[in-house]
């Protein structure tokens, strides 16, 4: 655990990260990290257990003190993220997520995608349920779960998305991001293969070009990536 503490600090205060790592031990530590979050600057550690429970506390009260980093427009066209899938006897396949943008109700009919060849289907929310009780509508920021018409459960995994027929969704094979290094024990180049994690996208993609030729710990760029097995959904920002 020393080690790891060591090499995470040595990598946070890097200049390619330039962050101010904080051991966060009680709540006057919480309080001081959480009102300075914003300014980028200060990045917080927790040491949790997932045995014994100890640090939960901490870092309960720390995600209860910050602030959304962007609005929440409950009149924007729906957008929900897809996190997990269930089949529920009686009442067949359910998905669970978050609520990104806008506001959905009962009855709502939806484009889910993408599949693997990229198409959006349309689906009918049957049944929504927040906090393991039934509702009627779930806003943006909010997490729920879906009782969806009509739909097999083999047909969705995690990843793909729920959203308004107005936002004309399209799915990406490629795209582009910046990268910035924090640690690789060798050399990274064309070609080079990661594991993509935004929002509720966990997929592999290979680095079709970049900026440089190479890339090592602590150095910046920005690629164009290249999904391995399907299409994803994907903004700008």
């Amino acid at each position: 655990l020393e080690e790891t503490m060591v090499l995470l600090q040595k990598i946070l205060k890097s200049p390619g990260c330039r962050k101010m790592p904080l051991l966060v031990s009680n709540e006057d530590d919480v309080i001081v990290t959480a009102s300075n979050f914003v300014s980028d600057r200060i990045c917080p550690i927790f040491q949790v257990s997932n045995v014994t429970g100890t640090g939960l506390p901490l870092l309960k009260m720390f995600l209860n003190l910050l602030n959304p980093r962007t609005p929440l427009n409950s009149d924007a066209p729906a957008e929900f993220q897809i996190d997990e899938t269930y089949t529920v006897p009686g009442v067949g396949t359910v998905v669970s997520g978050t609520a990104i943008a806008g506001t959905i109700r009962l009855n709502d009919t939806l484009l889910l995608g993408p599949d693997s060849t990229g198409t959006f289907t349309p689906v009918t929310i049957k049944g929504i349920h927040r906090r393991r009780l039934p509702t009627k509508e779930v806003r943006g920021g909010q997490t729920a779960s879906f009782a969806l018409k009509k739909i097999k459960r083999s047909a969705i995994r995690k990843g793909m998305v729920m959203v308004a027929p107005s936002l004309n969704p399209r799915a990406t094979w490629e795209f582009e991001g910046d990268i910035l290094v924090l640690h690789h024990p060798t050399t990274i180049s064309a070609k080079y293969q990661a594991m993509i994690h935004c929002g509720a996208i966990r997929q592999t993609a290979a680095i079709v070009s970049m900026d440089r030729d190479h890339l090592r710990t602590g150095d910046k760029t920005v690629a164009r990536f290249r999904f391995a097995r399907y299409p994803e959904y994907m903004r700008p920002g």
